[in-house]
């Protein structure tokens, strides 16, 4: 009996530490809970305390700001201007932009091809001569010794030929393809921008170098048709043939309008500048699409010459108003198409002193006409200075310098070359052409050539 009351006695006691613990284990959660309600209680009002501190703070600071604020004088803009010292200078972005404008970026091919030429090839690349005047001979249409001791010596940018080079077709292949190996053989070795380039004078009728194997109507009867479109296939026939020869200038179109009586009216698309224009515009176009470079001529424009300009400066009753209004239009049709070279004539012009002097010479022409109001960026040359220049009060050499510091980028000469080559290198080597200029020109040159490599 007391064994199974012994038991009894045992099992509740353990029954009773287990409530205990139980209860024990709730209380100490309530607390817990109670423990954490209670810090988050008081971390709210904390922060509620605080912030209210801060707003309390920061409206008496404001008070205060607003309060000295209304006892300062008041200051206007011109007190309030903060002076500098009188040895800075204060320069706005407009006026930075106006002072060092962006300059054209030149292609490494071209800057490469300059670096690399001698003063006497610099000369030569300025210059477009006739075979002859190179050589010496009556007329030239084989290349041999001579013409290889010529180029060696004399490093010409271009050559131009005419019919009196010209035997047969396969006669005047040979010329200009042995021309210009002897030339690459000489200077184009590492750089093919240093090649020879050639010249004609072609318009398939009135002036004509080669033998067409189709009849290209004349500038006259393109122009009375009144359609653009025949000019441009009657320039793209000649272009494909020059192709076959390997040439890559025509002296092509001619831009004059020819009024009634003018000593271009052969040669002329019309007396009517529109329609000139319109012609000029295409026949650039024609030859452009065959890789062919134009060369428009004569600026200003001389359509309204009776007979042909002679040397010196001659003589025109046109304001530069009149040229802008009617002559310059063939001009900036051409332009717009590609033309890649512009020739300058010896048409008497103010400069910008007011002084009357030839075209070929005047800076404000070609700087501020050419350049600026046609925005022409391709190359400017002379007209034949051994004509243009002739009876002028300065030698054919003098010419020729002016005309390349007045911003011209070749000249052209038919006779006195050796002379004129010498006089452009002596320039070139005592600095009466500057090194700007020079690679100016070259620049102008060079890509011109890289376009239609």
């Amino acid at each position: 009996m007391k064994k199974d009351n012994k038991k009894t006695s045992s099992e509740s006691r353990r029954k009773i530490r287990r409530r205990r613990q139980i209860r024990n284990q709730i209380l100490a959660y309530v607390l817990l809970i109670l423990i954490m309600f209670g810090i988050g209680v008081g971390g709210y009002y904390g922060v509620r305390k605080l912030a209210d501190f801060f707003n309390e703070k920061r409206a008496e600071t404001e008070a205060r700001i607003s309060e000295n604020l209304a006892t300062t004088p008041s200051v206007s803009e011109e007190e309030a201007v903060i002076s500098t010292p009188d040895n800075i200078d204060i320069v706005s972005e407009d006026a930075v932009q106006e002072e060092v404008p962006e300059e054209p970026s030149v292609d490494a091919d071209i800057l490469e091809a300059i670096a690399s030429m001698s003063a006497e090839e610099k000369a030569g690349a300025l210059i477009m001569t006739t075979p002859e005047a190179l050589t010496g001979v009556t007329a030239a249409t084989q290349a041999g010794e001579g013409t290889k001791a010529a180029l060696e010596k004399y490093p010409v940018g271009m050559l131009i030929y005419d019919k009196d080079n010209w035997v047969d077709s396969d006669q005047f292949k040979a010329l200009i393809s042995k021309t210009k190996d002897i030339y690459a053989e000489a200077y184009a070795s590492e750089n093919e921008l240093r090649g020879l380039f050639v010249a004609v004078k072609e318009d398939g009728s009135t002036n004509k170098t080669i033998s067409l194997d189709s009849e290209i109507s004349s500038a006259p009867d393109l122009g009375s048709s009144g359609d653009n479109t025949n000019a441009y296939q009657a320039y793209l026939a000649i272009g494909s043939v020059l192709n076959e020869y390997n040439i890559d200038v025509d002296i092509a179109p001619l831009c004059d309008v020819a009024v009634e009586g003018s000593y271009e009216a052969k040669a002329s698309f019309g007396s009517d500048a529109d329609i000139v224009a319109s012609m000029a515009g295409s026949a650039v176009s024609g030859l452009s699409d065959q890789n062919i470079i134009s060369c428009i001529y004569t600026f200003p424009g001389q359509g309204s010459l009776s007979s042909a300009p002679k040397g010196g400066m001659t003589e025109t009753d046109k304001s530069l108003d009149d040229l802008r209004d009617f002559d310059y239009k063939p001009f900036e049709s051409a332009i717009e198409e590609g033309a890649g070279v512009i020739m300058v004539g010896n048409l008497g012009v103010n400069d910008a002193e007011g002084n009357a002097v030839p075209a070929y010479i005047c800076e404000s022409l070609i700087n501020d006409e050419i350049r600026g109001q046609l925005g022409f960026e391709g190359v400017v040359i002379t007209d034949d200075l051994a004509v243009i220049a002739k009876d002028a009060e300065y030698s054919q050499q003098e010419a020729a310098l002016r005309a390349i510091n007045a911003g011209a980028d070749m000249i052209y000469v038919s006779s006195d070359f050796e002379e004129t080559y010498q006089y452009l290198l002596d320039s070139i080597n005592d600095g009466a052409i500057t090194e700007e200029r020079l690679n100016d020109a070259l620049v102008h040159i060079y890509t011109m050539k890289k376009a239609v490599l």
